[in-house]
């Protein structure tokens, strides 16, 4: 009776530790959006550490997670006036717990007419929008073993950033 009672015990305890230990997700939903605004008084430029553009997008169930955008070498036109392909890579960090997701993207860049003509720092007449397709294959923390491909759509117009990101991840 007493070995009954010891292995149930023992069993006990063994799932109220694995319970307990931190497991690495095997699939997650990523869904998150981000709007900044600059107004041309207070404008200053900011570089970005990791990348050519950057920011802090909102991220269900993760909460804000710096971007960062590194352009890469592609910038060709794709046939359509004003729309170039492009490519690139994508690093989001979350600033819970510092968990990174990182992967190469490939997209269309577009700006209408002849807004590329605009000039200024910054140029509130330069509207683009851009949708890329991020291949996500690294990851730390939370999105350890995780991969998966995500939209990323940004569209700019006037002093207005805006971007949007979904996707799934698996194991």
């Amino acid at each position: 009776m007493a070995s009954t009672s010891r292995r149930l015990l023992l069993a006990a305890l063994s799932a109220a530790l694995l319970a307990l230990t931190p497991g690495v997700a095997s699939a997650a939903t990523l869904d998150g959006s981000f709007t900044s605004k600059v107004q041309k008084p207070n404008y200053t430029t900011t570089a970005c550490a990791d990348g050519d553009e950057c920011g802090v997008i909102q991220l269900t169930g993760y909460g804000p997670a710096a971007f960062a955008y590194r352009y890469g070498p592609t910038f060709e036109p794709d046939g359509t006036k004003g729309c170039y392909t492009v490519d690139g890579t994508l690093l989001l960090t979350l600033q819970s717990d510092g968990s990174t997701l990182s992967g190469p993207l490939t997209g269309v860049f577009c700006h209408p007419g002849g807004s590329e003509a605009q000039r200024g720092n910054p140029s509130y007449g330069h509207p683009f929008h851009e949708d890329d397709t991020v291949t996500f294959t690294r990851g730390t923390g939370q999105f350890t073993g995780l991969h998966g491909t995500a939209a990323f759509h940004t569209f700019s117009a006037g002093a207005v950033f805006n971007g949007t990101l979904t996707g799934t991840l698996s194991s």
